[in-house]
């Protein structure tokens, strides 16, 4: 698939924009040519008008030049910096009417560290830029929030930046001093403003990265709908004011009288760099599966179930989500080989509406009725009849209802060797009566030996699975030796274009490496994500090296770096001559390394790309 045919495919996943804006003026102040070609081809594609610059002084004079709409600036950009380009406009009294500024950025952190600076822009987009993300921005440029510079509107309006400033609720002093400058989404204030207004919570999960979700009220079941259809919303920490969500709160802000506030600082901070490892794919994720997967990793923690008297499912899990939801994903995710089950209890489940509570009853065999009694039965020796004492009983005499002999000695003419159930219904008596469930949600009954079980059980996240996380889509892609252009970086992309184009038309072999770490992640949690960083390059400039000399220094091979995976291109070889050799060229590649990346290195020809 070329460039070209994979911009017309493509489609923003989230919210619809049913009639997006044509002919938006965009200015793409970027200094990688590769991206630079890439959003020029997909915004024109749009019908949007697109300018190019290289630098923040190139920038800085098309913004006085000509009014544009959007503004998409790196936020290092060379000379000026998207936020000193920014700056330097809004000051320049030529100015004219602000544009919407969006910075595009891989260092996130960075750009939010300029603290007030910051506020200048009205989104960021992380790289490596997601064009689907890129087309939402555009096409929803300045619709979220009111702005008297581009509207007219005289009314004041807060930036969506201004609007993750919050402060904790004034009634609980502690939350406040532990959550004092730190970005927050509010329930339910966040929520209904988004409301009010028209908007998501999308643009502000995603502009400003915020530190938690904190509860001010209890949650509602519309609410819990939100975390989870917001991009996003779902992978923050979830601070509890109210004391009313429990387990799927990751802080109960009501029971921390003796917490030091290092305490919650160092769970925010958790969870901002567990969520820097976790690939786009899960961060944007759509499927609620994958939601699911991107939570547990993003909090370091399992899937707990525990029992809920008040649930139809009798369980509730650590999750904002219902049981019966969490049931169904963990059960596929772990079918899958992405969770990894722990027993935890059976239970019955209705055949009718797939509840789980019930009345456990004995019930007649004969018409199913729980009107039963207990009374004592007596046994006649002579004809060996039994039967409940009320059938023996004629006045204040005991007379066989079998031979009709009246019974006057206990012990020697009869005895009584235990009770009977009798139906007060029907008048049947049994000494086992049947066991029978009624759902107390659709009032289905059922005989006890013909219930369904359900086994429930905790799940923790697979080595699979962290593989997943970290590696997006594409992981699962290679691990089945196979190899999808959407999930290659944008360069790659390119380059694999140009190769396939000289194979159809020449015949002209190349080979394509995927390089994973298998030890990445204990590497990071024992000594540090620089330090991972450092291997990780010295490896690829090695191994750079190696095929260089393999490919007989023709210098035709291209590394490129990916979030958790990179990729060697080596053109005008045969996969076949590399897979001989492949694995003696990664042990030497990291014979002179520290520490063990545990590197593993995949083949692909032409054929293997689809």
């Amino acid at each position: 698939m070329s460039v070209e045919e994979r911009a017309e495919n493509v489609h923003f996943a989230g919210e619809p924009i049913l009639n997006p804006p044509a002919g938006r003026r965009v200015l793409v102040a970027e200094d990688s040519s590769v991206t630079q070609d890439l959003l020029k081809l997909v915004l024109s594609h749009r019908g949007h008008k697109v300018d190019i610059c290289n630098t923040g002084d190139e920038a800085l004079a098309a913004l006085l030049t000509r009014p544009y709409d959007v503004a998409l600036l790196d936020f290092h950009l060379p000379g000026k910096t998207g936020i000193q380009v920014a700056q330097a406009y809004l000051a320049d009294k030529r100015g004219g009417p602000k544009p919407w500024f969006v910075a595009v950025t891989a260092d996130v952190d960075g750009l939010l560290e300029q603290q007030e600076d910051r506020e200048i822009f009205d989104e960021v987009v992380p790289k490596p830029v997601d064009i689907e993300e890129i087309l939402r921005v555009v096409d929803e440029a300045g619709r979220s929030v009111k702005d008297p510079s581009r509207s007219g509107d005289t009314n004041s309006a807060v930036p969506r930046s201004e609007a993750l400033k919050s402060s904790p609720p004034s009634s609980s002093p502690l939350v406040t001093a532990l959550l004092e400058g730190r970005n927050l989404v509010r329930w339910p204030r966040d929520f209904e403003e988004a409301s009010l207004s028209g908007r998501s919570l999308s643009g502000l999960v995603r502009q400003g990265v915020p530190d938690a979700l904190l509860l001010e009220e209890p949650m509602t079941a519309e609410g819990l709908a939100v975390i989870w259809e917001t991009p996003g919303l779902h992978l923050l920490p979830i601070i509890d004011a109210t004391g009313t969500f429990g387990e799927r709160a990751d802080v109960d802000s009501t029971k921390l009288a003796g917490m030091a506030s290092g305490a919650m600082n160092d769970l925010i901070e958790a969870f901002h760099d567990r969520r820097r490892l976790l690939h786009r794919d899960l961060q944007f994720a759509t499927e609620i599966g994958d939601k699911i997967l991107a939570r547990l990793f993003v909090s370091g923690g399992k899937l707990l179930p525990s029992y809920d008297a008040l649930s139809s499912s009798i369980v509730r899990y650590n999750l904002s989500l219902d049981a019966d939801v969490i049931i169904g994903e963990a059960k596929a995710l772990s079918s899958a080989g992405l969770l990894v089950p722990s027993f935890f209890d059976r239970r019955h489940v209705c055949g009718g509406c797939g509840g789980a509570q019930f009345n456990v009853r004995e019930e007649c065999p004969s018409c199913r009725s729980s009107n039963l009694s207990e009374e004592q039965y007596l046994h006649h020796f002579k004809c060996a009849h039994q039967a409940p004492e009320k059938d023996f009983r004629v006045g204040d005499d005991l007379v066989c209802p079998k031979c009709r002999k009246q019974l006057s000695h206990f012990g020697t003419e009869y005895d009584k060797p235990g009770t009977m159930v009798v139906c007060n219904a029907c008048n049947h008596s049994t000494s086992e009566p049947m066991v029978g469930f009624v759902c107390l949600s659709c009032e289905l009954r059922s005989d006890g030996d013909a219930m369904k079980t359900d086994d429930i059980h905790s799940y923790a996240l697979s080595e699979r699975a962290i593989g997943y996380m970290r590696a997006g889509s594409a992981f699962l892609g290679f691990t089945q030796k196979s190899l999808r252009f959407a999930d290659l970086p944008f360069d790659l992309v390119v380059a694999l274009n140009d190769e396939a184009r000289l194979y159809n038309e020449a015949g002209t072999p190349f080979v394509l490496l995927n390089i994973s770490y298998q030890n990445a992640y204990e590497i990071e949690r024992e000594h540090g994500l620089r330090q991972f960083a450092q291997l990780r390059g010295q490896f690829l400039e090695n191994l750079k090296q190696l095929l260089n000399r393999y490919n007989q220094g023709q210098n035709a091979v291209r590394v490129v770096k990916a979030q958790s995976y990179d990729f060697a291109l080596l053109k005008m070889t045969r996969p076949d001559l590399v897979q001989r050799h492949i694995d003696q060229i990664a042990t030497l590649a990291c014979k002179s390394l520290r520490l063990d990346p545990g590197v593993s290195i995949s083949v692909f020809g032409p054929e293997d790309l689809s």
